[in-house]
């Protein structure tokens, strides 16, 4: 059960490449940028930046690297300070046992005026859908590491959100349970649902 099967039907539903595509339309970064990207995975991310004509050079840093991606970790990042134009944490955050740790790092091998990039799911994420499954979300939205880690860096971010209104039905309701491990009844009743796809995006530009 994994992520990128949940990213699959995401896309599918909203006609994107989920995750990638809706965030690289909010970011303004140059064509020529060095850009690193923190929890990269199989690169992904970086492929997608790439096939948008971005020639700049793109780096990717996983502790379970994929293909053409650097084995490492995010709060010891290998590269010196003042490497990079712009580092991303994307849907990495929450799963880091030190986040202010890895903000730090961030911060360290930007350039300066660099820009770190921090994204999650926000609140309105699939909330319908999970609703109509009996599970509600909690008072602690998914992008709320975000919202901790910056304030505890001291760092001033803009907010940009991306929403990409899907409808869900009871097959891609049993599709997303099945893709997230849970033994959850899907009841064909309460659906098809009006939803969305929603990220949470934070840019902060070092000074």
């Amino acid at each position: 059960m994994t992520l990128a099967m949940r990213d699959a039907l995401c896309s599918r539903l909203g006609g994107v490449n989920w995750p990638g595509g809706p965030l690289l339309e909010l970011l303004d970064l140059p064509a020529t940028a060095t850009v690193l990207d923190v929890g990269a995975g199989t690169g992904l991310l970086l492929r997608e930046l790439a096939a948008r004509g971005h020639d700049g050079p793109l780096e990717g840093l996983d502790p379970h690297a994929g293909p053409g991606v650097r084995p490492g970790h995010a709060e010891q990042l290998p590269y010196p300070s003042g490497t990079f134009d712009a580092v991303l944490l994307v849907r990495t955050l929450s799963h880091l046992p030190s986040p202010l740790r890895a903000m730090a790092e961030a911060q360290r091998v930007l350039r300066a005026c660099g820009q770190l990039i921090v994204a999650a799911h926000g609140p309105g994420h699939l909330a319908a859908t999970w609703r109509a499954l009996g599970r509600p979300a909690s008072g602690r939205g998914p992008d709320t590491p975000l919202r901790e880690a910056l304030q505890g860096s001291g760092l001033t971010a803009m907010r940009l959100d991306a929403r990409i209104p899907v409808q869900v039905t009871a097959a891609h309701a049993h599709q997303l349970v099945e893709a997230s491990g849970l033994k959850i009844h899907v009841n064909s009743q309460r659906f098809p649902v009006q939803d969305s796809l929603h990220l949470t995006t934070y840019i902060a530009r070092l000074s």
